[in-house]
Formats: C-alpha cells, structure tokens, sequence
C-alpha cells in the first residue's frame, strides 16, 4: 500500500497579522507588548464591573439614569481595550471620542440647578430621536414596498406634531420641522467651552477633532500611511508610531472614564485612592517627551 502523504499544516495568517494581502509590507504590523497597559484597562473596567453591583435604589430615576450612563462608559473602556490590544488605535478613536461627548454633557448637566429637570430633558430628546428613528423606518419600508403598520405610523407621526414642540428649530424654507441637533441645543465645542475643567476646550480642539477624522476615516486619518517611505524600516517605525497612539489612547480612555464617573452622584461611587492610582499608573506609560506638549497629557503633574 502507498505510503499517505501527511498535508502540511497550513500557517495561521491570524496570527501572523496577515491581512489577506501575499504584500509582506501591508500585513497588519503588531504593536510591542503592553500587556501592563491593557491589564490596567481591564483592572477599571473589572473594578467598575464589581463596584455596580452595589448600586443603591436603581428604581430612583437619577440613580437609575445615572447608572446607565456608567454602563455605557464601562463598556466603552472595555472596547476601547479590545482594539487597543490588536494595536487598532485608530478605530478605538471613535469610541474614546464617544466617551469625551458623554463627560462634557454631563459636565453641563451637572451643572443645571435642576438636575432631575435636566436629566428629563436629556431623556426626552432620546424619546424623540428613537421616535424619528421608527418614523424613518415606516417611511422606508412604505417607499420600498415592504408592509407598515399604517396605525403605528400615524401614532408616531401625532407624536412627532404633538409632543417635542420644545426641540423644534427655525423652520426650514419648505416649512417643514427642523429639529434641534441635542437636548442642550449645543454642541460638543460649546459645551467644552463651558466646562469648569480648563483643559476641555483643549482636549476639544487637539484631540477631539483628530478623534473625529479617523472615525470618518477622512483624509487626514490615512495620509500618514500613504506618504510613508515604505523602506527597510518601515516597520520599525510604524510599530514606534503605533505604539505611541496606543499609550496615548489608553490615557486618554482612563481619563476621561474617571472623570465621567466623577460626574455621576448618583451612580455607585468610585473610590478616590484607586482612581488616583489608575491615573498615576496611566502617566507611568505617557513619561514619553513626544507627549509632554499635547495638552491633557503633561507629565509634570
């Protein structure tokens, strides 16, 4: 009998960070170790995770708003570090950006002298938004041939006439409803300016806007890699490169929970040694001089 011939195991291209591309040069380049780095990440997000089981009343709408608005950052940080660890920096952008627009509007509704009042508010343009959201779809389905619920349609239509008279705008020139684009009636930028943390405005203008193009992925977010010299040390330097936006990311992402956290009274709270030690551990891994002038990101302090 023929001798079988054993196939050869075929080589994970997952591990090897292949990207389906036989190009070595445009595999996916692997970012160094910083096993510390993502441990810290999931120590907070571990922490928070232990920490809401002992929330108080969640039937008290503050407490329960409260809660849900630490639910959402946990899992956020949580992403964040997913993406971190696959040294995908670029795409935890938009999730690390999501955080800052979460800490800033609960800055100003911290601010309000009715905070009960104030977080109503906020609940109600989120009742408006899934409204318009489930009249769209009615619309689309309507223009598509697919069935609508004719009844459902006309409720959410007397809802849309009826109930947000609060959140219109200027009418637009065909006299059609022009919504307001937040609860606050400002945006992201406003509400930095408004923050009683002086570095707000400056994370705004320095890193929220970088934040914003690569979760576009505008122009800006791929012409580094375009004009990249691809010679024999390309990959050094992407992986110096990546590392870099990774450390960056990750303070940026413990900051920004922990200050969020802080913003939440009702919530469970968060003990103030280990916020302070996540803080200090994050600024071990910024002690980089490439960072000492990007604003919110000092060593010195």
């Amino acid at each position: 009998m023929a001798q079988s011939r054993r196939r050869k195991p075929k080589k994970d291209r997952r591990k090897s960070g292949a990207t389906g591309s036989r190009d070595p040069r445009v595999a996916v380049v692997p970012v160094p170790h910083l096993k510390p780095l993502y441990k810290l990440l999931y120590e907070v997000t571990a922490t928070a995770d232990r920490l809401i089981l002992s929330t108080p009343d969640e039937r008290d709408r503050l407490v329960r708003f409260d809660t849900e608005i630490l639910v959402r950052a946990i899992n956020s940080v949580k992403s964040v570090n997913r993406l971190l660890e696959g040294g995908h920096w670029e795409h935890a952008s938009g999730i690390i950006r999501q955080l800052f627009e979460l800490l800033v509007n609960m800055e100003y509704l911290g601010k309000q002298p009715d905070r009960l009042g104030a977080t109503l508010l906020y609940c109600r343009f989120g009742m408006l938004q899934l409204v318009r959201e489930q009249h769209r779809r009615c619309l689309y389905n309507r223009d598509t041939g697919r069935p609508v619920d004719e009844e459902h349609l006309a409720f959410l239509e007397k809802l849309l006439d009826e109930s947000f008279d609060d959140f219109q705008g200027t009418p637009r020139a065909d006299g059609s409803v022009r919504w307001v684009s937040s609860w606050s009636r400002k945006s992201a930028k406003a509400l930095s300016e408004l923050s009683e943390d002086a570095m707000r405005p400056h994370q705004y203008e320095h890193l929220f806007t970088s934040w914003s193009e690569q979760a576009h992925a505008a122009p800006r977010s791929l012409i580094e890699n375009i004009l990249r010299d691809a010679g024999e040390d390309w990959i050094s330097e992407a992986m110096e490169s990546d590392t870099k936006r990774v450390i960056e990311s990750a303070n940026m992402t413990v900051a920004m929970f922990v200050a969020l956290w802080r913003e939440l009274p009702h919530a469970v709270p968060l003990p103030a040694e280990q916020a302070n030690a996540w803080m200090r551990t994050a600024m071990q891994f910024m002690a980089v001089s490439e960072f000492d002038d990007l604003p919110g990101f000092r060593t010195d302090k």
